[in-house]
């Protein structure tokens, strides 16, 4: 029952945080959301500082989890493995909207929250640039800027996010399997040899 609280006090300040910002959520109104008093939350978190710490603990553990960056599951088939980083991104990415909201709503304001959620992403630039390199001594790939690559390679796929995101799909009304597939396919064809 702890854990259940302090999960819905949880769900309420990103519900809250991700639509009025940081500064502009109060406890009181998260303890409100969560259907707690504000002294059980404060039984629960020291402040709202540390709420927003456990929310971001919470995002980057969970991206740092994920089978394909824990497990040796690649086969070193470019086109299998990056549509697979890019399916893990985009349901990522769309599971945790909120969080990522939150970060652009405060970017400029807070620029410490948008630092600390900079973790996801460099964890996959980190992964890519190894898996790359390593398809590069296997002498899979044509001999590119493996960094100028993978900059590429993300960008693609936030571009593809955030179209579905900020828009509301107006920008772009693709599946993203269908997007996956073919953005995956036209990247790798670039980079075999």
């Amino acid at each position: 029952m702890p854990q259940e609280t302090r999960e819905k006090i949880l769900q309420a300040a990103i519900d809250l945080m991700s639509l009025k910002g940081y500064s502009a959520t109060t406890t009181k109104e998260i303890a409100q959301l969560a259907g707690v008093s504000e002294m059980t939350l404060f039984r629960k978190y020291s402040n709202k500082q540390e709420i927003l710490d456990c929310l971001i603990e919470k995002y980057t553990s969970s991206f740092r989890s994920k089978k394909i960056f824990t497990e040796n599951k690649l086969e070193y088939d470019l086109e299998i493995d990056l549509a697979n980083v890019s399916r893990t991104y985009q349901t990522f990415m769309n599971e945790n909207r909120k969080v990522v909201r939150l970060a652009y709503k405060e970017s400029g304001t807070h620029d410490e929250i948008s630092e600390r959620l900079t973790a996801n992403p460099r964890l996959m630039r980190s992964f890519l640039i190894d898996y790359l390199t390593e398809m590069k001594n296997r002498d899979k790939i044509i001999d590119v800027d493996i960094e100028v690559t993978v900059l590429s390679f993300m960008t693609m796929n936030l571009g593809f996010f955030s179209s579905q995101f900020i828009s509301v799909k107006k920008v772009a009304v693709v599946p993203v399997e269908t997007f996956i597939e073919h953005s995956v396919k036209v990247f790798a064809r670039g980079l075999k040899k």
